[in-house]
């Protein structure tokens, strides 16, 4: 077996078994990943609280969140909820989105904390910027004086009842965000195109980009070159997903690489791949994999396999087996078997070393000691 003891801990807790998982897991020692897992599989509160905290203690951010619920719950009696906040600030701290959340969440309603507005927005405002989309709708109800900027956080949010309940503040609002903000929430989630239509058109005018590259959406199937030069438009303001559609339109591929990049900068998950492809049909294949993989992180299904076959083939790189196996098998986290077959066409070519290691990369621990197993049995 090639694992430490950490590994051989996950991989014995996956299979179920809870007692050789625990001896593992202590094995490991001080090993923050350990100790949290261990904490996972305590049997009471006082024993995860126990190895949580030393978890903590050594910077586990998913640690401290875990005393903060702990804490906020009853596992170790009545619940202590200024010490479960101080938990999610220190996770927060260490750079934890869903602590910020919570941290956020107490401060707005005065658990273990007197109400504190200002410092609720802020970790809610850190929270959402991190990704954690729960935060959105937390926004939305804290920042209810300021209807325009509430309506906002609620389109994030894809909360129709509450952006129903706000037309009537935004519809007394004259500034070119309330207009674009409610033309956007009429148009694409309250099932009035044409009032909303007329709300982005006033705002697109304004040169709002949002309204712009949102007016431009509206109206693509009808007016393409319409929908193009406000694409554009949007997309020279500096508008992520307007550079995404610029570069999506585009038949020069010049052109197209230079608004697919654009938007992949910034953060536009479904421009990795177009841009990856565009880049690969121009030799460009060492950054085409880069951004593969920069997909394949992301969680992009196509990402993951196309990553996955150029490891496997020396395409933009030098041919590796661990990452190819390692995003093979990454495919089962975003529900496709695409990748089961391939990697058994490689695990022959493979090391056990190089197996496990792809199975630890992936998180995928128990299907790679299974081909291990698998090979073992048949040479």
């Amino acid at each position: 077996m090639t694992w430490d003891a950490y590994d051989l801990g996950v991989l014995a807790a996956t299979r179920g078994d809870l007692a050789a998982a625990r001896g593992h897991l202590r094995r490991a020692g001080d090993d923050p990943r350990a100790l949290l897992l261990l904490g996972q599989l305590a049997a009471d509160g006082p024993e995860a609280r126990d190895s949580y905290r030393r978890a903590a203690e050594l910077g586990s951010a998913d640690a401290a969140y875990n005393l903060g619920a702990l804490h906020a719950g009853d596992r170790l009696g009545e619940p202590d909820l200024a010490t479960a906040l101080d938990w999610y600030r220190r996770a927060a701290r260490l750079g934890d989105a869903a602590a910020h959340r919570m941290a956020g969440v107490m401060y707005a309603t005065g658990q273990g904390t007197p109400v504190e507005p200002r410092r609720a927005e802020e970790h809610l405002r850190r929270a959402a910027a991190a990704g954690e989309t729960a935060a959105y709708r937390d926004l939305g109800t804290l920042l209810a004086r300021d209807p325009v900027e509430s309506a906002h956080w609620f389109l994030h949010a894809a909360a129709r009842a509450e952006l129903a309940a706000l037309v009537p503040a935004l519809r007394a609002e004259t500034s070119t965000r309330a207009r674009c903000v409610l033309g956007v929430a009429l148009a694409f989630f309250l099932d009035d195109v044409p009032g909303g239509t007329a709300l982005l058109a006033g705002a697109a005018d304004d040169g709002d980009p949002v309204a712009r590259r949102s007016l431009g959406s509206l109206v693509q199937s009808t007016d393409p070159a319409r929908a193009a030069h406000l694409y554009r438009l949007a997309a020279e303001a500096g508008d992520g997903i307007a550079a995404f559609n610029v570069g999506l339109l585009a038949e020069e591929p010049a052109e197209a690489i230079r608004w697919l990049r654009s938007a992949a900068e910034q953060g536009i998950t479904p421009a990795y791949a177009h841009l990856a492809n565009r880049l690969s049909a121009l030799d460009e294949d060492e950054e085409a994999l880069r951004w593969y993989v920069r997909g394949a992180t992301a969680g992009e299904k196509g990402c993951r396999f196309a990553a996955a076959c150029w490891y496997r083939d020396g395409f933009g790189g030098p041919v590796d087996l661990v990452q190819a196996l390692r995003w093979y098998l990454a495919l089962l986290d975003v529900g496709s078997g695409d990748g089961i077959h391939e990697a058994h066409l490689i695990v022959p070519r493979m090391s056990a070393e190089e197996i496990h290691e792809a199975g630890r990369l992936s998180g995928r621990r128990l299907e790679a000691d299974e081909f291990v197993r698998r090979r073992s049995t048949t040479l």
